[in-house]
């Protein structure tokens, strides 16, 4: 089993210097009164330890700032590339530490004991204009902005994606806009959509730093750009803290 997770990981690394990462996000709409500490102890303890060790650097894991009941549990994992993705979910089947940790998360079947009401999975590229998730910050207390653009078409997220690469990540760097990662959504809900985390020291710097923004000479210039025009159809948004045991 050492000798798989080597050679897993040593591809992971050769394939993967200067490659854009893949992202998946998971959301757990967990069930009225569903038990989400056995959700948590189950990442914390079993699918992050797995993961970590098959080659991925860091996992995000974070809770929605609003405590909506329901609760939900997001989960961020960047992959160095495709085959990365691809072989996860294989090599942890094999993992004998994965599976014994998981155990008590597994036995949860039937409709008597559902924890949750559903996964929502999104699959992202990393935008080439920035290819790798950056954590820029760190202290305790901060907060993840996760925003999610639908898009008319698939012309239309092409041309968002390109305004992003070509102008708005060089603005979003400049007014405080500290980005986490960016990613077209290869397949999931409500596609064609790309997906971004930026994150703050707080809320207070979250609202300045979004008005600089808006005040930005450079944005004023871009959103009115006829090749941009019409690129974005709804924006989803979600403000998100990280859980004790999150990497991110």
């Amino acid at each position: 089993m050492k000798k798989l997770f080597l050679v897993l990981s040593m591809l992971i690394i050769s394939d993967s210097a200067f490659s854009q990462e893949y992202y998946e996000i998971r959301t757990y709409q967990m069930k009225f009164r569903g038990n989400l500490n056995l959700l948590e102890n189950y990442v914390s303890k079993a699918l992050i330890p797995a993961l970590n060790k098959y080659g991925v650097s860091s996992v995000g894991v974070f809770k929605d700032l609003g405590k909506p009941e329901p609760a939900v549990l997001v989960v961020a994992i960047p992959f160095a590339n495709l085959n990365a993705y691809a072989g996860y979910k294989e090599a942890l089947e094999k993992d004998a530490n994965y599976q014994e940790a998981a155990k008590a998360y597994f036995e949860q079947a039937g409709p008597e004991k559902p924890l949750y009401e559903k996964i929502s999975t999104y699959l992202a590229k990393g935008f080439a204009g920035h290819p790798v998730m950056k954590l820029p910050i760190k202290n305790p207390g901060r907060i993840y902005e996760w925003r999610t653009y639908e898009a008319y078409n698939e012309d239309a997220l092409r041309r968002k994606v390109a305004m992003f690469n070509e102008d708005e990540l060089k603005i979003f760097d400049r007014v405080g806009l500290h980005n986490v990662f960016f990613g077209e959504v290869l397949a999931g809900e409500n596609t064609p959509c790309l997906s971004y985390m930026v994150a703050f020291e707080n809320m207070a710097e979250r609202d300045a730093n979004w008005a600089k923004f808006s005040a930005d000479a450079d944005w004023k210039r871009i959103v009115n750009d006829p090749r941009y025009v019409n690129s974005h159809s709804r924006t989803v948004r979600k403000f998100l803290e990280p859980t004790s045991y999150s990497q991110w």
